[in-house]
């Protein structure tokens, strides 16, 4: 059977606070398992912050408590997450890593891109209708929970990892028109 991307695509659920750590012990414990993976990231998002008073952009993380990654050797990857102590769980089955759906795939690659990074997005409300003028998400069609204009950040329901999630993106809304 020939492996369609989706195949190649596995999520990793590890301690909120702990996925940058553990991302630098995939990368470390890599050389006993070199077919473990192609890629190993961590999806982010940009966001604006205020630093001395001066907005300043920082990366946060797009779905905190998990890391992604890409391989055509789950068995390899799982004996790769065994050797590290603070991994907590790939998601699947007995059996083994369950890929991501094509859904999530697509959803990962088109909003943040080689960089796996969802940059800034702007726009403005008509009312409490939000039109996205410019960056990622100027097409998105799902479901906006939350707007902070103070904080520039819009919180998206998503169906990911089988369930619905809630995502908090950078998103600056320029100005607010009246009906």
């Amino acid at each position: 059977r020939q492996m369609c991307i989706r195949d190649r695509w596995y999520a990793v659920w590890v301690r909120s606070g702990q996925e940058d750590r553990v991302l630098e012990l995939c990368k470390t414990f890599r050389h006993y398992h070199p077919d473990a993976y192609e890629e190993c990231f961590i999806p982010t998002y940009e966001k604006y912050r205020k630093v001395k008073g001066q907005p300043t952009k920082q990366l946060a993380h797009l779905l905190p408590g998990y890391l992604f990654f890409v391989s055509d050797h789950p068995q390899e990857l799982q004996k790769l997450l065994k050797r590290i102590p603070e991994f907590a769980k790939t998601l699947g089955d007995d059996d083994g890593a369950i890929p991501l759906y094509q859904e999530e795939v697509e959803f990962l690659q088109r909003y943040t891109g080689d960089e796996r990074i969802l940059k800034m997005s702007e726009g403005y409300l008509v009312g409490s209708e939000l039109v996205v003028t410019d960056g990622p998400l100027k097409d998105y069609q799902g479901k906006v929970m939350k707007i902070d204009r103070h904080k520039r950040t819009a919180v998206l329901e998503l169906e990911f990892l089988g369930r619905k999630t809630k995502v908090t993106v950078g998103l600056e809304v320029v100005r607010k028109v009246n009906k």
